[in-house]
């Protein structure tokens, strides 16, 4: 029951009054506190420490990136042994970094990497250590449990059979974490770009990342050799050298792709690791110089900028040679810094070489300026990644792969683009050869390719076809008189007359010189002469000269219908005899004569 309080209220607790009962009941309850609440205090505790410390705390599921919950030391003197890195480690010459993926530059000497994990659960855990980037050389990963080895991992580039190699995404190393504290150390050595991320996935996540990693690669070389192959086609069929260059120029890009992801290691030579030692650097300078003979050639720098053209080309052959004489003798270093000396000059060398175009000839540079400022963006933020100066992600490490998909497309707008103004040109060049450039009739030879069908029709189903063949009268009178811009002047007269005369269906022509030839399908002679008569009536009614010069203008006819047995050539013969008939016997009249009235 509650007990009286001084003022006479009840208290809500009854608290034994003995001194000795509530000092116990106060150590209890100090005592109970702190178990009630252990798993969570534990569970704080480690996770306090933990974050002092710079451990990773692991309970069952995925880590993120780790690189900036690592540490590292990079060797600058003598190779270090497992032993070595432990003292270096209780010395604190292991340094942060505070980037979740770090990056070392080019031809870094090898790397320590030491990583704490702590097992927080009362079981066993298992993850896939995933580390680096397809491309390192050599991984010699040790875990270590209470400063004893426990187990030890060997992978790489230049480890034969490839083995934990997951193609575009690292080294994968199967890892059982006791529960307590485990502690990882990498050694990671490479002459190409230095990059270490490191993280822990459960298997399920990292077959997960695995497939859509092939999905995408599956994708974008679909994507680019989909270009390859319409660029080759075009080539064989226009012989455009442009199409060549940029098939070889995608085309390398792709085999650039399988060897810096390891799908050709992983899957086509995981034996030749002296093949795989070089690869990465040749495909780079060839690479380099597929672009660089593409856009001078798409370009046409010959013709715009011939002294760059010329050393464009001597240039990219010669790295291409300097590589070749790298491999051969064994000079890594020097692969490695002519390498990515070339891919950087590149870089810049292709946006410069579009600023020139756009500069130049927009119509060239419209497309191809913005396409390799896509590239080279990607190519750009690749290489600083590279270097160190930009922080690894997917974001930057794919950045390669968006850019020249987005140059693809550009590019292929681009050279349609090109092939299409080629195309209307060549159909502007062949109208040219076909028109004649005074009077813009056909000429001879256009008018013989075009009548052929005509005549063969006619021929075959025997219907009537005619010609008339006209001639100005003492048109050299003209020109000696009034001079050759008069001349020229009457010529376009005429011809913008005839053209008014003719019916649809006829073919009309400048034969040469003042001579002019119209051919009349399903027309009989008599129906040529009537229709010649009536071109020579308006002609004469036109008064041509007569309006700045005073003088008359007036024309001669041959007419001719197709017999038996005649050729186009023969019946434009009989035309012609019998335009030389009407000249001889006074001009300014049609052979043979009209029988019948000719409305005016």
């Amino acid at each position: 029951m509650a007990t009286p309080t001084a003022n006479g209220n009840r208290s809500l607790l009854p608290i034994p009054s003995p001194i000795w009962l509530r000092r116990a009941l106060l150590y209890l309850l100090l005592l109970v506190l702190p178990l009630s609440g252990g798993v969570v205090a534990a569970n704080s505790g480690i996770d306090d420490i933990a974050k002092r410390r710079g451990d990773v705390v692991l309970s069952g599921a995925s880590s993120g990136p780790l690189g900036d919950r690592a540490s590292y030391l990079v060797e600058h003197d003598m190779p270090l042994d497992l032993t070595a890195a432990q003292q270096a480690l209780r010395q604190g010459a292991f340094r942060r970094q505070d980037r979740p993926a770090v990056g070392f530059g080019i031809a870094s000497p090898p790397v320590w990497l030491h990583l704490a994990l702590i097992n927080s659960t009362d079981r066993p855990l298992t993850y896939q250590l995933l580390l680096g980037l397809p491309w390192l050389d050599n991984l010699d990963v040790h875990l270590v449990r209470q400063e004893r080895l426990e187990h030890r991992w060997q992978g790489g580039d230049l480890e034969r059979g490839a083995p934990f190699l997951v193609p575009a995404m690292g080294y994968a190393f199967p890892v059982e974490l006791l529960p307590g504290r485990t502690e990882v150390f990498v050694r990671a050595e490479t002459a190409e770009a230095f990059l270490l991320p490191v993280s822990l996935l459960v298997q399920e996540d990292l077959s997960a990342a695995s497939r859509d990693f092939r999905y995408r690669y599956g994708a974008f070389y679909g994507f680019l050799l989909a270009f390859v192959f319409y660029n080759l086609m075009l080539y064989f069929g226009l012989r455009d050298r442009s199409h060549l260059y940029y098939a070889l120029y995608v085309l390398s890009f792709v085999a650039l792709s399988v060897i810096y992801t390891g799908h050709g290691f992983s899957w086509w030579w995981p034996e030749q690791v002296e093949f795989q030692r070089y690869a990465l650097f040749t495909t780079m300078v060839l690479y380099a110089a597929a672009g660089l003979l593409f856009a001078v050639r798409f370009l046409q720098l010959d013709g715009v900028a011939p002294r760059y053209s010329f050393w464009i080309r001597r240039l990219s052959f010669l790295v291409v040679v300097a590589m070749a004489l790298f491999v051969a003798t064994e000079q890594l270093d020097a692969a490695v810094y002519l390498s990515y000396g070339v891919f950087s000059v590149f870089t810049l060398g292709m946006v410069l070489l579009g600023i020139f175009a756009y500069l130049h000839d927009r119509a060239k540079g419209f497309y191809f300026l913005p396409a390799v400022l896509c590239s080279m963006a990607g190519l750009g933020i690749g290489l600083l990644t590279a270097f160190g100066l930009l922080p690894a992600n997917p974001w930057t490490i794919s950045a390669v792969e968006v850019g020249l998909m987005l140059e693809a497309t550009l590019l292929s707008l681009a050279l349609g683009s090109r092939m299409r103004q080629q195309t209307q040109a060549r159909h502007r060049a062949e109208q040219l050869a076909r028109i004649d450039s005074l009077t813009g009739l056909l000429n001879r030879r256009a008018f013989l390719t075009d009548t052929t069908p005509v005549w063969s029709t006619a021929e075959r189903h025997g219907r009537p076809i005619s010609v008339i063949l006209l001639d100005i009268d003492h048109f050299k009178r003209v020109n000696d008189r009034f001079g050759h811009d008069c001349g020229d002047q009457i010529l376009q007269e005429v011809a913008k007359l005839l053209l008014q005369s003719c019916r649809e269906g006829d073919i009309l022509a400048r034969w040469g010189g003042e001579e002019f030839v119209l051919l009349l399908p399903e027309t009989g002679l008599v129906q040529a002469t009537v229709l010649g008569e009536r071109i020579r009536r308006g002609i004469e009614r036109q008064q041509i000269l007569a309006k700045s010069q005073g003088v008359p203008l007036t024309i001669s006819l041959g007419a001719a219908q197709r017999q038996p047995g005649n050729t186009l050539n023969d019946l434009v013969g009989v035309a012609d005899e019998r335009l030389y008939e009407a000249k001889r016997c006074g001009r300014n009249q049609i052979v043979p004569p009209v029988f019948e009235p000719v409305s005016a």
